[in-house]
């Protein structure tokens, strides 16, 4: 997959703390915060699914017979 270049401006102390957690998981900061990024969405995608399917579960019934009556 192609890179892509993106500058962050951080506080002091939360750039250490990357360097820190990045250098505890032996990884380097880009990786660091690309897995922060891509666990944020995935997270964000879990939910959204579920409150989908929640939806689906207590509708489905009702989108049913308003999609037959279309």
């Amino acid at each position: 997959m192609a890179k892509t270049q993106v500058n962050l401006r951080l506080e002091e102390s939360a750039a250490e703390m990357a360097r820190q957690a990045a250098e505890t998981r032996r990884v380097p900061v880009n990786e660091y915060v690309e897995q922060l990024i891509r666990s944020d969405n995935e997270r964000l995608r879990d939910a959204f699914v579920a409150a989908a399917q929640e939806v689906l579960d207590g509708y489905g019934d009702l989108l049913d017979g308003i999609e037959a009556n279309a």
